[in-house]
């Protein structure tokens, strides 16, 4: 085994150098081909909004590395400033804590997990995946799932949803007369819009590429509906603004808040972009009554609400060591195998050519004394023979450790 993971998130790179290093879902096939060529054979990627991160088994780490900085353009000195580098059981603790939600910017989210899962796949349809990181995920699924139900690392979860809520409230008291639009349909625009459904504002909009997607999440919870195209002429309407989508580019520009903003006259606009690369240009943030928050700026607001949870976290890293220990255990055993298989063969051999000896030596009238003395002799010489031998051809500066691990092996006594 040599598990490699080489990656960046939250916690190690800002925003800027994240959103840059963001591998989207319909490229990373091509991606783990162009490691494929490389040589890298046992490889997945992970791209979420927090992290990017390489899985690999295999001693190639200078080539992902310089990989990784040519395909970005940037120097790879720079690079790795940002970067994290785990190998083997570091490797194995880092991935049980990603999938269980304890290295995530919301401590016990449970998203990460299926974007896992889906990493795991995409690299199996590529055909980079191969058996070792097949079964490693495998474990780190297993092991998710347990933590997730044996502790409360989930439970009271203050998510980026609560977040929101709670500054819209502080910015326009009562949210009963807001209104919002969402910026894209996928899986964290779901989660957000149900909350604040639930929460019942003046009006819910979708707006998105697809017109079907959109109506389809604007079905679920009674929204409107529109193309993303259309918002520049609609976006003055709403005093909430979620982005989350998966444009290279802002979609949301300076110029059409400016405008947004004379037509409200001021009224305040609470702007949140929860996407990475960023769907709303940095410089909104210094117009008058214009809030804008970013996904690691909500991240830092929700993370104040975690404190009870500190039993929860001491669990489930007791589950993930003892994970870690049963996994690293087992393919230390799978590596040991050929070498037993072989003992026991020689071992066996042995012992039947001594057998048929005896028999022999019963046809020819010995005695069964003679016989079992001869036996147990030979047996004990031939098992002893390589043994032995290796410890008296050994150089000085390796008797030493020959002798401690034949000590170890026949548990023999000083």
């Amino acid at each position: 085994m040599n598990l490699n993971i080489i990656g960046l998130n939250h916690t190690t790179a800002p925003l800027g150098i994240r959103e840059r290093f963001v591998f989207h879902s319909d490229q990373i096939s091509h991606f783990l081909l162009d490691l494929k060529e490389k040589k890298v054979s046992q490889v997945v990627i992970l791209s979420t909004c927090n992290r990017t991160e390489i899985y690999f088994n295999g001693p190639k780490t200078q080539i992902i590395y310089q990989w990784l900085a040519d395909y970005h353009h940037i120097k790879l000195s720079q690079l790795k400033k940002y970067l994290y580098h785990f190998n083997n059981k570091e490797a194995l603790t880092h991935a049980y804590r990603v999938a269980s939600g304890l290295d995530s910017m919301l401590l016990g989210e449970t998203q990460i997990l299926g974007q896992m899962k889906q990493a795991a796949k995409i690299s199996k349809y590529a055909g980079t995946q191969g058996k070792f990181l097949s079964h490693f995920f495998e474990t780190v699924f297993g092991a998710a799932k347990e933590i997730r139900s044996k502790t409360n690392i989930g439970a009271s979860n203050t998510t980026i949803a609560s977040s929101i809520f709670s500054l819209a409230k502080k910015i326009f008291g009562d949210i009963h007369q807001t209104k919002i639009i969402f910026v894209g349909a996928g899986e964290m625009t779901e989660l957000i819009a149900k909350y604040f459904n639930s929460i019942k504002p003046k009006g819910i909009t979708i707006a998105n590429r697809s017109i079907a997607r959109g109506k389809k999440l604007g079905k679920k919870i009674g929204a409107q509906t529109c193309l993303l195209g259309e918002i520049n002429d609609q976006i003055h309407d709403y005093d909430i603004v979620i982005s989350c989508t998966g444009s290279q580019l802002p979609i949301i520009g300076l110029g059409m808040i400016e405008r947004a903003i004379r037509i409200r006259k001021h009224k305040p606009m609470l702007l949140i972009d929860l996407a990475i690369p960023r769907d709303i240009e940095s410089e909104t943030s210094k117009l008058n009554d214009i809030f804008l928050y970013t996904l690691d700026e909500l991240a830092q607001i929700a993370q104040e609400g975690i404190d009870n949870r500190v039993d929860a976290v001491n669990e489930a890293l007791i589950i993930i060591k003892e994970k870690v220990n049963d996994f690293y255990q087992k393919e230390n055993k799978k590596k040991a195998s050929p070498t037993i298989v072989s003992l026991r063969s020689q071992f066996e051999e042995n012992r039947l050519k001594e057998i048929n000896k005896a028999k022999k030596q019963f046809k020819n009238g010995k005695s069964l004394d003679e016989i079992l003395d001869s036996l147990s002799n030979n047996l004990s010489n031939k098992f002893l023979h390589h043994p032995t031998k290796a410890l008296n051809d050994s150089a000085a500066n390796e008797t030493k450790e020959i002798s401690a691990l034949l000590k170890k092996i026949y548990n023999l006594k000083e």
